[in-house]
C-alpha cells in the first residue's frame, strides 16, 4: 500500500487537487525523498541531472488511469560536459510520452554563470503526429552579436537581438544559471535580467530572475522564479547542493530524480 502524505506543498507547485489519482503530492515527495539515494561520482566536468515529469492537471489524462500508474507523463535528461578550451557542451533529452514529443537539444555556452550561449546549436523533435510537422530539424547561430540565424528543415529566418548587452542564454542553461547566481539573489534581494532563447528556436528578450521563497517541508529548498515579456511564468527550487530539484511551469513540473556529477 503506497504512502499518502499529508504536507502542505508551496504554492509554486502545489498541483495535488482532489481528483489527481495517482496523488500528485506523494509522487512529488517520494522524488524528492529519494534522489539523494542515487547520486553516483564520476570525473570532474561531468554532469547528468534525470527528471520525471509530473502533469500539472491530471484530468486532462484521465484516459490513461489506470490502477497502479505513475503519474509520470515523461522524462529531461540534462547532460553536460566540460571542454578544454572552456565551453560547456549540452546534450538535452526530452521525452513526452502522452504527446509523444521527442525532442534532442544540443548546444553550447560560455563556461560563466550565465551560460551564454556561442557557437552553433541544433535541436530534432519528432511527435506521434502522421503531417508534416512530425518531424522537424532546427539549427542556429549568432552571427555578429547582433542577430540569430535560425534554420527549420529548410526555411531560414533570422531573429534581431533587441538588447544584446544582456546576456542570452538557453532555458536548459539556467539548471545551471539559477544554482549559480542563487546565493547572491537570496542575501541581497536583487534580480538579474538575461534573454533567453526558449529551447533554441523562442527568443525572450527581456527575462528576469529573482528570489521567491524558502522551505523547510518536504525538504530544505530555496525558490526562485523566471518572468519575461511573452514568457509563461516558472518557478525553480534549489536544493543545498545547488541542484534544481523542482521546476514547476504552467502545465506541467519536473521533478529531480538522480544525478550524477559536479562541476567543481
Amino acid at each position: 500500500m503506497s504512502t499518502h502524505y499529508r504536507i502542505h506543498l508551496h504554492w509554486s507547485f502545489d498541483y495535488n487537487h482532489g481528483a489527481q489519482k495517482p496523488d500528485f503530492a506523494n509522487e512529488l515527495i517520494t522524488l524528492l525523498q529519494g534522489y539523494q539515494t542515487r547520486t553516483q561520482d564520476v570525473e570532474i566536468g561531468q554532469i547528468k541531472h534525470t527528471y520525471r515529469i509530473l502533469p500539472n492537471f491530471w484530468r486532462g489524462y484521465s484516459g490513461r488511469n489506470r490502477p497502479g500508474d505513475s503519474l509520470s507523463i515523461g522524462s529531461a535528461v540534462i547532460q553536460r560536459h566540460k571542454k578544454s578550451d572552456k565551453l560547456w557542451c549540452y546534450k538535452v533529452q526530452y521525452k513526452n510520452s502522452t504527446s509523444g514529443e521527442n525532442a534532442l537539444l544540443q548546444f553550447q555556452c560560455n563556461d560563466e554563470c550565465y551560460r551564454t550561449l556561442t557557437g552553433n546549436w541544433k535541436a530534432t523533435v519528432t511527435n506521434s503526429g502522421q503531417d508534416i510537422y512530425a518531424n522537424i530539424e532546427l539549427k542556429g547561430e549568432i552571427k555578429n552579436n547582433e542577430q540569430i540565424s535560425l534554420c527549420f528543415n529548410r526555411t531560414e529566418i533570422t531573429i534581431g537581438m533587441e538588447n544584446d548587452a544582456l546576456p542570452l542564454t538557453c532555458n536548459w542553461g539556467l539548471y545551471d544559471v539559477i544554482p549559480a547566481i542563487a546565493e547572491s539573489l537570496r542575501t541581497k534581494g536583487s534580480t538579474v535580467d538575461i534573454s533567453l532563447l526558449d529551447d533554441l528556436e523562442q527568443l525572450r528578450p527581456k527575462c528576469q530572475i529573482g528570489y521567491l521563497d524558502s522551505i523547510q517541508d518536504p525538504i530544505p529548498l530555496d525558490g526562485y522564479y523566471l518572468y519575461g515579456t511573452g514568457l509563461l511564468p516558472s518557478y525553480w527550487w534549489v536544493d543545498e547542493s545547488k541542484n534544481v530539484v523542482i521546476v514547476s511551469t504552467v502545465f506541467e513540473t519536473m521533478v529531480l530524480q538522480e544525478y550524477s556529477g559536479s562541476s567543481t
